[in-house]
C-alpha cells in the first residue's frame, strides 16, 4: 500500500508542476484540478484510505481528463489518467 500511497504522491507532484507550466488553461478548469488535488493531498496526509478510495474522486479525475483531451493538454490528460488509474487499481 505505501507504493501505492507513493505513486500517488509522485503523480500530484506532477500535476503540480504541470498546471504551473500549462498555457491558456481557463480558470476554472485550474482551480477544479487545484480542489481536486488539494482533495488528495489531505487524505494522503491524514493516511485515509477510505476517502483516496471513494468512487467520486476517480470519476471527477477521469471526467477531467476526458475534457482535457478534447482540449489539446496531453500532459495534464495523461496525469489525470494516471491519478485515476492508481486510485482505480490501488486497493486502498
Amino acid at each position: 500500500m505505501q507504493d501505492k500511497l507513493n505513486d500517488l504522491r509522485e503523480s500530484l507532484s506532477e500535476l503540480q508542476r504541470e498546471l504551473r507550466e500549462v498555457e491558456h488553461l481557463d480558470d476554472e478548469t485550474k482551480r477544479h484540478l487545484e480542489g481536486v488535488m488539494e482533495s488528495i493531498n489531505d487524505a494522503l496526509h491524514r493516511e485515509d484510505t477510505e476517502a483516496l478510495s471513494h468512487p467520486s474522486l476517480r470519476e471527477t479525475l477521469a471526467n477531467r481528463s476526458e475534457q482535457l483531451s478534447e482540449s489539446s493538454y496531453p500532459s495534464l490528460t495523461k496525469i489525470l489518467t494516471n491519478l485515476a488509474d492508481i486510485l482505480g487499481n490501488s486497493g486502498l
